[in-house]
């Protein structure tokens, strides 16, 4: 999935604009990722820390993605999103 970036506390507003252009937005928390947001996300209202979707992993192995079956999984490189893909 093509993706971009957001911070939680960013408007619903400014994530719109950006969901023109990406598939999805990893929300940033202070730092560390607390979820992804679509369009369909944008009418839960808030900011983007409180509309995006929780039912993610990060980094996960195979045993843990068969698992917990997230919506989305994010593999990270240095710590920085490098992939975003829905879950099994």
């Amino acid at each position: 999935m093509d993706f971009s970036t957001i911070g939680a506390e960013d408007s619903l507003d400014e994530a719109k604009m950006r969901l023109e252009s990406v598939d999805a937005l990893i929300v940033w928390g202070d730092d560390i990722i607390l979820g992804v947001l679509t369009d369909e996300h944008l009418e839960r209202g808030g900011n983007c820390g409180s509309a995006c979707e929780l039912d993610i992993l990060v980094d996960p192995s195979v045993e843990q993605n068969m698992i917990w079956r997230p919506k989305f999984i994010i593999t990270t490189d240095d710590g920085e999103p490098v992939m975003l893909s829905h879950g099994p």
